[in-house]
């Protein structure tokens, strides 16, 4: 009986936030019911607050006693070296996830090779940089071979990562390529004079102004700005040169023009290596290990479910992810409009 009092006021908190949530719940579907989604049902589910990224058993070997596994790492999303953060939830940093993915492989003697099912138009240019980077040292101190599957879209710096695989694959229906570098700037300099606004700025030098989207870009400060996109471009082409041999001088310039290509195209360019669905760089995979028989695990968070090998894992799902507890407003998560980026991306 000594614990009936803990019991007590256990139940009298729990009751006490279910009467303030309930308000918020029936807000929430009233909002849904006038927005016309009467269709549509409300799921709350209990999640872990800070799940680690595991192995999860997709597909086991059909021959017993064999520890073998394939790996398959998501890589999908903008590939970002930072928080996905939003003003409606927030996410995790794509770049640590695939880093401690990549970990997590090397320390299990278990995982013989790795698939990196590919969805996402490309990100930043040091993200990318960083990710293709950590594979080709991952490679060198594993040996494992590593397969690229390409799914809807591997474009721009998708692309560029999947250059580090040593097989890449894709659908034929898959968007490829996309070889460029590219900033988008904003200025609201006539913006702000037409309502009377002024911003005016002390700066050190002339061009520590460069790239503000509230003062007049001078010939000076474009120069520096297309003389970075020159460089990062410059590094985008290497890659792709050192890892793609087969492909024709001649058409070099073309191939890399920022142009999207099809997974048909890339094949006829040799941009990639085969066309094949995720199955078939499964088994591409073992081919390279040397295996017959292997289990299939997916590195996932906790708390998210795995139907199969083709199961999305939060950034690649379409749609937005609303965390009613972590409503971020803060000035960097806004900030992050107007802020230049140099991305290896495929801007739909």
């Amino acid at each position: 009986m000594s614990n009936f009092p803990s019991l007590y006021h256990a139940v009298v908190s729990l009751r006490r936030r279910v009467a303030v949530g309930l308000p918020v719940l029936a807000l929430l579907v009233g909002c849904l019911s006038m927005a016309g989604c009467g269709d549509r049902a409300l799921q709350i589910s209990l999640v872990p607050v800070n799940p680690r990224v595991k192995p999860h058993v997709v597909h086991k070997s059909r021959q017993w006693f064999n520890c073998n596994r394939v790996a398959i790492v998501d890589v999908s999303g903008m590939l970002l070296d930072g928080s996905t953060a939003s003003w409606l939830g927030s996410s995790h940093n794509p770049v640590s996830d695939f880093a401690q993915t990549l970990h997590s492989i090397a320390k299990d003697p278990r995982v013989k090779a790795v698939v990196l099912r590919m969805n996402t138009p490309g990100g930043t240019v040091t993200a990318s940089n960083i990710m293709y980077n950590a594979l080709k040292r991952f490679e060198r101190k594993t040996h494992k071979p590593v397969v690229a599957s390409m799914m809807d879209v591997c474009a721009s710096g998708g692309y560029y990562v999947s250059c580090g695989a040593n097989y890449q694959m894709a659908y034929p229906t898959t968007i490829t390529g996309s070889v460029g570098v590219i900033v988008q700037l904003f200025n609201f300099r006539h913006t702000l004079q037409y309502l009377g606004v002024t911003a005016p700025a002390f700066a050190s030098g002339p061009n520590k102004e460069t790239g503000s989207p509230f003062s007049k870009m001078t010939p000076s400060q474009k120069k520096i700005i297309q003389g970075f996109v020159k460089e990062f471009f410059a590094r985008f082409v290497r890659i792709v040169k050192t890892s793609h041999p087969m492909v024709k001088a001649k058409l070099w310039p073309m191939l890399t023009d920022g142009r999207p290509l099809t997974g048909i195209d890339a094949l006829r360019y040799h941009m990639i290596d085969a066309l094949g669905g995720l199955h078939a760089a499964i088994r591409k995979a073992k081919a390279l290990a040397h295996i017959r028989h292997a289990t299939v695990v997916l590195y996932k968070r906790d708390g998210r479910n795995v139907g199969s090998v083709y199961a999305k894992s939060a950034l690649g799902a379409k749609g937005g992810n609303i965390n009613m507890v972590n409503v971020n407003l803060s000035g960097a998560a806004m900030s992050t409009f107007l802020h230049p980026d140099f991305l290896y991306m495929w801007e739909q």
